[in-house]
Parts: structure tokens; sequence; C-alpha cells
């Protein structure tokens, strides 16, 4: 008897340590602990290919989901992903070149994420969870809801009124994610990746919950993996020496720039902050092929980078100079290859393009010293017979009131001119691909998977 207890225990210790070998193979990400609050549902998403890891096999969960990334994962755990594209979308800013267009397709044929009412998808915006909250409830069988049951939430009264019965409907259905706190939804604030597992997660165990006109017929438990990926190589740039990040990830599928890289970049045309409206496209260009240390071209010269005015501050009171704040969407190679671009302005002030704060003062200090030199030099010059002594006294006195007036007026607006140079950062890994062929088109040397 003994015997049999001891093989019986040996047995359940090898079973054991099998499964949490196996589980251990399985995971391939490097960046989430076994106790994360969202562990379970990120191996089950990565699993299930249906969200996907990082070049470098990170899972990143607290990077935040765009549109596209959204509507793409939405697709695969409704098993849509395969759908047979009908018809076209009907957005200005989407087009065949864009990135995730089958995806926006086929959400837009079976109608799970509408655009805006300006006619625009806005693929690479980021989603907010009210935004996914309303998708859920969209979805989702109709049902008698209670919207009472919002008042549990602290925040409650930070949903818009667009957003409170869709929000009310996701919470009946468990459909949505409070975390950290219980007692607090986050509205407004955007969906990260360790809440989009969470969501999605949740949707695939309760596709009883979904209306039949937004899932497949059979539902798929997996959807078909995209060619395996592997990193050959990882290169670097020396585009500016303070730069967090300076690493490209080479793989058989793609280049990938990761997030916090910084480059220059130089103005297409001339700027005025006074002559700019809010929506206004910007251009820019790199001068120069951007080279990895390792001799791998990244980005060729004449590609050009586009950003929109997102938002304008005028010159205040005091010294207040103008802003300009850029939302950079995309970069376009000299070849019409066009990729996302997704990235902020580093100058003086990171994230907005403005004048230096000492730019005008010290104009002021000079003039001021230059005019009371002179104004107050002479007088007191001729009174002593000494004119040295006289600017000696007028500059400093002269370079003080223009200090002062440099401050106390108005501050100055921003003009750039043709070819002015500018530093920007990275957001969100840009990837360089050919619709996952196997040879890579941008670099100096081929690719070629085994």
């Amino acid at each position: 008897m003994n015997i049999r207890k001891n093989l019986a225990a040996i047995f359940l210790s090898l079973t054991l340590l099998l499964t949490s070998v196996s589980t251990a193979l399985a995971k391939s990400y490097t960046d989430i602990p076994d106790d994360y609050w969202a562990a379970e549902e990120i191996e089950d998403v990565v699993t299930k290919n249906i969200v996907p890891l990082y070049g470098d096999n990170t899972y990143r969960p607290l990077e935040t989901v765009t549109r596209v990334d959204w509507t793409e994962w939405l697709l695969r755990a409704l098993g849509l992903a395969q759908a047979p594209i009908t018809a076209e979308p009907n957005y200005s800013d989407v087009d065949e070149t864009t990135y995730g267009y089958p995806s926006i397709a086929r959400s837009d044929q079976f109608g799970l994420i509408y655009g805006y009412t300006d006619g625009e998808f806005k693929p690479q915006r980021f989603i907010t969870k009210c935004e996914t909250a309303s998708i859920m409830s969209h979805i989702t069988k109709d049902t008698e809801v209670d919207t009472a049951n919002l008042y549990q939430f602290a925040d409650n009264q930070e949903i818009p009124n667009w957003g409170r019965y869709p929000f009310s409907k996701a919470i009946k259905y468990g459909l949505y994610v409070n975390y950290p706190l219980e007692t607090e939804l986050n509205p407004n604030r955007e969906l990260n990746r360790a809440e989009a597992a969470v969501l999605l997660a949740r949707l695939m165990r309760a596709l009883d919950l979904v209306d039949d006109n937004y899932k497949a017929e059979e539902p798929q438990s997996e959807v078909p993996a995209e060619p395996s990926e592997y990193i050959l190589s990882v290169e670097h740039l020396d585009n500016y020496g303070k730069a967090i990040v300076d690493r490209v990830n080479i793989t058989n599928l793609r280049l990938i720039i990761l997030a916090k890289n910084v480059f220059k970049v130089h103005f297409l045309e001339k700027f005025n902050s006074t002559k700019a409206q809010i929506g206004d496209v910007v251009p820019f260009y790199f001068k120069k092929d951007v080279v990895t240390k390792e001799g791998t071209l990244v980005i060729p010269a004449g590609t050009k980078l586009y950003a929109t005015v997102a938002e304008l501050r005028d010159k205040d009171w005091v010294n207040k100079n103008a802003e300009v704040y850029l939302h950079f969407t995309k970069m376009v190679f000299p070849n019409g290859n066009e990729y996302p671009f997704i990235a902020r302005v580093l100058n003086n002030q990171e994230g907005v393009l403005s004048e230096n704060k000492w730019l005008k003062p010290l104009e002021y200090t000079v003039a001021g010293a230059a005019v009371g030199g002179v104004a107050l030099g002479l007088p007191i010059g001729e009174a002593n017979d000494r004119s040295g002594d006289g600017m000696a006294i007028g500059f400093p006195i002269g370079a003080g009131v223009g200090l002062a007036t440099g401050w106390l007026t108005p501050g100055v607006n921003f003009k750039a001119g043709k070819d002015e140079d500018v530093l920007v950062e990275l957001k969100v890994d840009c990837s360089l691909y050919n619709d996952y062929s196997k040879q890579y088109v941008t670099t100096t040397r081929t690719i070629v998977e085994e």
C-alpha cells in the first residue's frame, strides 16, 4: 500500500512539474509576472493569437491601445478576422494604404465600430474605456438595464451622457474593467493593453451574450497565426545622444523602431502659428538617411512626415509665448509606402512648438543696452567730460530696462523657416514591413526567412 501511495505521489509530482514546465514554455513573453493582476487574461489572448507581442517578446501591459488595434483584436475574438471583405469602408482618412485597412473594412461591413461625425475613423487615435464600453454594449444582445448600477462607482459623473446607458449595460454583462480601484471606472482614460486583454478574454468566455450579427457562425477558438516571427538582430541608432531608447529590432518579417527613439526632421515649408488652425496638416521631411550604427538603412532621405495641429495657444502676458501642439500620424517613403508614425515634439518644451522663453528678453536686453548706452551715456559724458563713464553707466541701466520690458510684455508667436529642424520622439513602436513578405524592402541588405 505504501509503495502505491509513494508511486501515486511521485506521479502527481511529475504531472505538476510537467504542467508547470509546459506552461512556462508556452509563455513566450517576458514582462508579465505570474501574480500580475491580468496575467491569466493576458496568457489567454496571447496563446489564442488575439493580441500580438512586441518584437522583443514583451506584452507591455501599460501601453495604450489605438482604435485600429482594438478593431483587429475584437475581430479576432469574435472569429471574424478572416471574413471576406465585401465593401470598401467610407471614411475620409482610410484607404487601402492605411495601416490596418482590412480590419477597418471588416469592422465597417459588420457594423462593429463606428467612425466619427466628421467622417473619419481616426485609426491611430487611442481608444478610451468609455468607447470600449459602448462597443461592448453595441455588440451584445438587448436586455433591460437600470442605470442606477453606475452609482456604485465614485467617478460615475465623469461618464459622458452618450456613454451612460452603454456603460451600464456593459457592467450588467460583466464586460468592463475597474482595476486597481473597484469603486472607480476611469471612463475617459485611454485603454491599456492589460485592460484590453481582460475585456477580450471575458468577451470570448461569454460569446452567448453577443448578438448573432456580430459573431461568426462557428466562432473560432483560435485565429490562424500569422507567419512565425523571430528577431534576427538588434541594432542601434545614433540620432540624438540623450534619447532614452536607441534600439531597432530586425525580424524575419519586419523592422521595428522602438518607442522613445528620437529623430531630427525638417520643416518642408514655412510655418507661422498666427496663420495656423486646428486640424491643419504640417509636413516635415528627413533630410538625410537614417542608418543604424551597424549599417542598416531604416528611413531613407526624402521621407515625409506628417503632423496635424491638435491645439493652439496664443501668446499672452507676461512673456507667455505662443504654443503649437502637434500630433504626428504617419510617414511616407519616397517609393510611396506609408507607415504609422506616432510621435511628439521634443524641442525646448516637450510636446510643444514654442520659441525659447529667453529669446525675447535677451533681444530686449541687447537692444536696451545699446539704446541705454547711447541715451544715458552722452548726457552723463557731456556733464562730466567723460563719455566712457557715461557709457559704462548707461549700458547696464539700459540692459536692465530691456530685460524688464522683455519679461513684462506679451510673448512671441512661433515661426519656423523652410528646412528648420525639430526633434521628434517616437511614442509608439513603428513597424516597417510589406504585407508580411519574407523580404524586407528598405534595408541595405536582404533578409530572407530560412
